[in-house]
């Protein structure tokens, strides 16, 4: 995993750390996952939000130590082994795609299909018919800003999996994830 599940905090008394200390730091934490390629999307630890068919993900740049220094890349006035990163890209390892209006309508037509036949095989009717409504609504919001929007797909490149849409609110990348093709998982 990417986010760090499983990190325990220790407390130690003298050479010795306790056990109560130590299960009162345990970190429970959601993961986010595609359904279809079990990637992992993101977690709890972002501003998560729902809007009808997709959950809205607020990343920020952060910088991120790359361990290789400016001088070995060959570039001048870069800090030593750091680079801006946004944490929603660089935790789940999205990968940026180029994509047409054309191609994008497209994937939307095939995802949603897929998605609701998925929900629907895996015993989940109401949740592929309420997918179903509000898709059409994110769909109606999502086509008329496409050229203001970027687009990624999951670590794998999964060509099942959903492809992530971010849109910016000034300076903030606003990810948005289709919230019927995620399942959510606890550590």
């Amino acid at each position: 995993g990417h986010y760090g599940r499983g990190i325990r905090y220790t407390h130690f008394c003298g050479d010795k750390y306790t056990p109560q200390a130590l299960s009162n730091f345990v970190i429970n934490m959601k993961v986010y996952k595609d359904i279809f390629s079990e990637d992992e999307l993101f977690s709890d630890s972002y501003r998560v939000e729902t809007a009808g068919a997709l959950y809205k993900v607020y990343g920020a740049r952060v910088k991120k130590d790359t361990g290789v220094s400016g001088f070995e890349c060959g570039e001048e006035g870069v800090e030593d082994g750091v680079v801006e990163v946004i944490n929603v890209v660089d935790a789940a390892k999205l990968q940026q795609i180029p994509m047409t209006k054309k191609q994008f309508l497209d994937f939307l037509k095939g995802y949603c299909k897929s998605l609701k036949e998925k929900l629907e095989a895996d015993g989940k009717a109401e949740a592929a018919a309420e997918f179903e409504a509000e898709a059409k609504a994110a769909a109606k919001e999502l086509v008329p800003k496409f050229d203001s929007l970027d687009f990624y797909m999951v670590e794998s490149l999964n060509d099942q999996a959903q492809i992530v849409a971010c849109e910016w609110e000034d300076v903030t990348p606003v990810f948005l994830f289709w919230r019927h093709g995620v399942k959510e998982e606890k550590y």
